[in-house]
């Protein structure tokens, strides 16, 4: 999972949940995948669906990789 810190959100773009996001600000889940939305929806958690036509129109494709790795290496 990756922090962007300037705008307070969490993202993780693992291939079983999809576009998963966390605003810090107001504790609100972020779901481009409708399975996590009802996933979240189940557990009671607060969210928001992003549905994929969203990306679309502006022009993103869904099909995110990530490549960020959280693994630091540890000092010599």
């Amino acid at each position: 999972m990756f922090y962007s810190e300037e705008n307070l959100v969490h993202v993780c773009l693992n291939d079983s949940h999809g576009i998963l996001c966390y605003y810090v600000a107001d504790s609100c889940w972020f779901a481009a995948k409708e399975e996590t939305a009802v996933d979240l929806s189940k557990k009671g958690i607060k969210y928001h669906f992003i549905p994929s036509s969203i990306f679309q129109n502006a022009g993103i494709g869904t099909d995110f990789k990530c490549d960020y790795s959280d693994k630091r290496e540890s000092p010599a």
